[in-house]
């Protein structure tokens, strides 16, 4: 099984923000559901707006909490009107301060394949500096392919699908009409050293959903 070290991805992340890659920081999805880009560093973290409150997708680096609440402010929103978050894998640019929001009275969703990969991605971000460990409700943990569970509670048509290829853990989540928000996973024309045939079956996954737009967890975005 491949998992990519939390820590790995850590370091090259930091390698990323030595040669100043940015983020396109106005990107913004205007229809019945907005999307904002609120990234910062190299990594896109997405607010999508829906029933005048928001689920926030994925989070900064450990330490890094001080820019997300900048970023909320820069963008108009009110912590208490982010409602969820979910994360699409366990490296430390996209959960690194996942504990400290749901702390804060957001719900974290994840879904039963991360779960698996939780223990040993709390242990190697343990020695991060400003780390605080992730903890689960149970009643959080939502199945793949399940639009029952979370998504129609919630009122947002969509559902999540177990997407491997950047790590084993990895998700995209499918909101319908909107797009998929892919995280690391990489695209078919990029140089990669994980498992082709992970990223293709992946890719093969998302093509069969009817949305067209994807919004990944570094760079701009691309239409299928």
């Amino acid at each position: 099984m491949m998992y990519i070290n939390p820590m790995v991805d850590f370091i090259l992340m930091q390698k990323l923000w030595a040669i100043s890659i940015s983020t396109d920081m106005n990107d913004k999805m205007e229809g019945p559901m907005n999307v904002l880009n609120m990234g910062y560093g190299s990594t896109n973290y997405y607010a999508v707006e829906y029933q005048e409150k928001y689920l926030l997708i994925d989070t900064g680096l450990p330490g890094t909490l001080g820019k997300m609440m900048s970023q909320l402010r820069k963008f108009g929103i009110q912590l208490k009107d982010i409602h969820h978050l979910m994360v699409t894998h366990f490296h430390p640019d996209h959960c690194g301060i996942a504990q400290e929001i749901q702390a804060m009275g957001v719900e974290l969703i994840i879904g039963r394949t991360q779960l698996d990969f939780l223990e040993s991605a709390n242990e190697s971000m343990r020695k991060l500096h400003d780390f605080k460990e992730i903890v689960i409700n149970p009643r959080n943990i939502i199945n793949e392919n399940d639009t029952s569970a979370f998504f129609e509670k919630v009122g947002m048509p969509g559902y999540i699908l177990h997407t491997p290829g950047h790590s084993d853990d990895s998700i995209s989540i499918v909101i319908e009409g909107v797009g998929i928000f892919t995280g690391d996973l990489p695209f078919q024309n990029q140089l990669i050293i994980e498992s082709n045939e992970k990223v293709d079956i992946s890719w093969s996954q998302l093509r069969r959903t009817n949305e067209k737009r994807v919004f990944p967890g570094h760079g701009k975005g691309i239409t299928l």
